[in-house]
């Protein structure tokens, strides 16, 4: 070995453990899973039943939707458009408004759905209905930070937004401002418009000649019911479908009759019942090929969580 060899290889070695010990390279590693809170719009389906007179119904088999919540259905001709909080949307991303079709109101086939000019994080708490012009309407609750939209205090904002086909909307505006707001349901009743709002502790009514912008009228005088938005019967009255807010699971749905769209009487009986595991919420009906179509959101009981009960609820 030559002095300059030798010189290397000794040069050589002192790097080596100068360097300390050799450490494998990094791998890279795959990005972490989002984690699904208990409760929430995550753990919720959205199930359907079927009546031939609103009052007698019979659970369909099976989910519609999972990972969705808040349903808000639309007959339109030969389909179904049904609305609701969507979940899952993919890693990154908040749960927003969805919207999904059915030819036979069991099997839904998810949409494009979106709103131009949302002027917000997100939106959510879907209400939305046919307009005298055509046009479809939908009302949100227009959410601008994370974690459950109720909890920021304040005034509240439900938006409006139209749409020509029930899937590309572009927002009009607010409707309706109040202290914490959630969860609108409109519906259109002898000429005048009628929104019921969950806010500030209870379900409010508001009103409207336009359905463009809604003046506070009154509390609803039923404390302790989650309610939608109601039926229009062949002989003029409303039917109001609504849950038990008292149980968090083994609860039912009842329903009420109106002539006024503001003071409402129940029917006897109950309309559907829940299993003793199980939470029903939000149903919301409408009648479709000469039968009524229920779509509700269903939330597997546990004790210990804490999830949202409900479009226009009393809340714990």
């Amino acid at each position: 070995m030559t002095t300059l060899s030798a010189l290397l290889v000794v040069f050589s070695f002192v790097i080596a453990v100068g360097a300390g010990p050799v450490r494998p390279e990094a791998q890279p590693q795959e990005p972490p899973k989002p984690v699904m809170g208990i409760g929430g719009p995550y753990t919720h389906k959205i199930l359907s039943a079927s009546s031939a007179d609103g009052l007698n119904w019979t659970r369909d088999k099976g989910a519609r939707l999972e990972h969705a919540s808040v349903p808000c259905a639309v007959a339109d001709g030969d389909r179904i458009l049904l609305y609701y909080v969507d979940a899952d949307r993919g890693p990154g991303r908040p749960e927003s408004i969805g919207c999904a079709v059915s030819s036979d109101g069991l099997q839904f086939e998810k949409q494009p759905f979106a709103i131009e000019g949302l002027p917000t994080h997100k939106a959510v708490d879907p209400s939305v209905l046919r307009g005298p012009d055509g046009k479809f309407r939908l009302y949100y609750f227009a959410s601008g930070g994370p974690g459950d939209p109720a909890s920021a205090e304040g005034q509240h904002e439900i938006r409006l937004a139209t749409s020509d086909d029930g899937i590309r909307f572009r927002d009009a505006g607010p409707a309706f401002r109040h202290a914490r707001l959630v969860d609108p349901d409109v519906f259109h009743f002898k000429g005048l418009w009628f929104m019921y709002v969950f806010g500030g502790g209870d379900t409010v009514i508001a009103t409207s000649a336009d359905g463009r912008e809604f003046t506070y009228k009154q509390p609803l005088a039923l404390r302790g019911w989650g309610t939608v938005a109601p039926v229009l019967l062949a002989d003029g009255r409303l039917r109001l479908y609504a849950f038990d807010q008292s149980k968090r699971g083994g609860n039912a749905v009842a329903s009420f009759l109106s002539t006024d769209g503001i003071n409402w009487t129940r029917e006897a009986g109950v309309r559907l019942q829940a299993a003793d595991d199980e939470q029903i919420t939000d149903p919301f009906v409408i009648r479709w090929k000469g039968l009524y179509k229920m779509y509700f959101k269903m939330e597997a009981r546990r004790e210990d969580a804490r999830s949202r009960p409900g479009r226009n609820r009393s809340r714990p």
